[in-house]
């Protein structure tokens, strides 16, 4: 077994076995496309990390309690966090998994969960594979895409805390 793979069963149990956080402050709140450009505005004037995930994704489900310690260690510096599900939205119990999961890590931003499939879901947010890591500026304004694109050169933690920091040390 690949230390990947292990890490992501890791995670996964880790998950599994945390005790649930209040579902009020969890639960994805369900968009279509249309509202996604308004969810980004929302977010001005800090500096805005998107986490694209889905509940089927292991890699995914591995590296976000990394996205939450980060979140918790940014509160009050600028920085939001949010996440975008792209679970099928006829999959009740994989989107009813999703929710759970970001309820056990103590996810506490706000979640989204795109309300059309996922090949439209791809195709208008310029996707070829999931995780992927959007980090926009103050402005709204896209600055950083991270993305496991390509298998030689996969993004990690390291690389979204330098987009972060890079952004930040721009506002001042």
């Amino acid at each position: 077994m690949s230390k990947r793979t292990l890490g992501a069963l890791l995670a996964l149990l880790l998950a599994l076995s945390l005790p649930p956080a209040s579902a009020a402050d969890t639960d994805m709140k369900v968009i279509r496309l249309a509202d996604w450009p308004g969810v980004v505005a929302g977010a001005r004037p800090d500096v805005l990390v998107v986490d694209i995930w889905a509940s089927w994704c292991i890699s995914c489900i591995e590296r976000f309690p990394e996205m939450v310690t980060m979140a918790e260690r940014y509160t009050g510096r600028g920085v939001s966090f949010l996440t975008l599900n792209l679970d099928d939205p006829k999959d009740t119990e994989g989107i009813a998994w999703a929710n759970d999961f970001l309820a056990r890590i103590g996810a506490d931003f706000p979640h989204y969960h795109l309300q059309e499939n996922l090949t439209e879901s791809f195709e208008a947010l310029d996707l070829l594979a999931i995780p992927v890591v959007l980090i926009y500026d103050g402005h709204g304004v896209e600055r950083y895409r991270l993305t496991n694109d390509n298998p030689n050169d996969q993004f990690d933690k390291a690389d979204i805390e330098a987009a972060v920091q890079a952004l930040l040390a721009e506002q001042g």
